[in-house]
């Protein structure tokens, strides 16, 4: 990916940091049960954290996930829930779906550049390396005007192994407009 713009090369730094801690987090996640509960969204508390968390959940939960990656037979399950260190507005929820892994996060005081619109919204596709791994990841603002407010999805394998840029790109799209429009933050107009 070229890089011109020096506010794009302190999204994709954020980014490579974000998706770095995702990449970790996956190993402290295990497998995201919450004691045997029916509904792995259910906020754990009330915590502005979790609750965030939960509503991301169900989103990623209903959007039929398995049809939209192109693997139709598979499951989705929960992986986990976590929030930045140290933060309570950055959050990001993890479901898997055959050999794909998709994170859903938010933050309340990233913007974007926007090189590209998904429902309206301006959005960016960043590409990078973090640790070793490649990172893709599709950033979408929470209003179409753009300002504070950030919504990012990642397409990541599961296994680990890398995914195609173009892929993950187009599978990140496909996610963010049908999960993206039904969030609580998401600003139409």
């Amino acid at each position: 990916m070229k890089v011109s713009l020096h506010s794009t090369k302190a999204q994709l730094a954020a980014a490579l940091v974000v998706g770095g801690i995702v990449v970790g987090a996956a190993v402290y996640w295990g497998s995201g049960t919450k004691g045997g509960d029916t509904d792995p969204c259910q906020a754990a508390s009330q915590s502005p954290a979790d609750q965030t968390g939960a509503k991301l959940c169900k989103a990623l939960q209903h959007a039929g996930l398995p049809s939209l990656l192109g693997v139709p037979s598979a499951k989705a399950v929960y992986a986990g829930q976590m929030a930045a260190p140290g933060s309570t507005q950055e959050v990001h929820v993890e479901w898997n779906a055959g050999q794909y892994a998709v994170v859903l996060s938010t933050s309340q005081t990233g913007t974007v550049q926007g090189t590209e619109q998904i429902a309206g919204h301006p959005a960016a596709l960043l590409s990078g390396t973090s640790s070793g791994h490649q990172v893709n990841r599709l950033e979408v603002a929470w209003r179409a005007a753009g300002g504070a407010g950030v919504y990012a999805v990642d397409v990541m394998m599961a296994d680990g192994s890398t995914i195609a840029q173009s892929d993950a790109g187009r599978l990140e799209r496909a996610v963010a407009a049908k999960v993206l429009p039904g969030l609580p933050d998401w600003h139409a107009g």
